[in-house]
């Protein structure tokens, strides 16, 4: 997966209307809330076998944090 499409698929995965960047601070959309972590537990998962827990994704900052919870698999 590109940094491109993951940052589509997150935007989808919130449906937040701006489009994302790998520095768009997280914590300042409507949208990032225990249900978008739920999805993005799921997402991880499903995408890259990885196991993420509310706690890791509380200490997201940016989407480019996000990233680089997928263990190189974002390119």
């Amino acid at each position: 997966m590109t940094r491109e499409e993951f940052l589509e698929e997150l935007q989808g995965m919130l449906q937040c209307e701006s489009a994302l960047s790998a520095d768009t601070v997280l914590a300042d959309m409507e949208e990032w809330d225990s249900l978008a972590f739920m999805v993005l537990i799921a997402f991880f998962d499903k995408s890259f076998g990885l196991r993420v827990t509310f706690d890791m994704l509380k200490k997201c900052r940016t989407p480019e944090d996000l990233i680089s919870l997928t263990n190189g698999g974002v390119a």
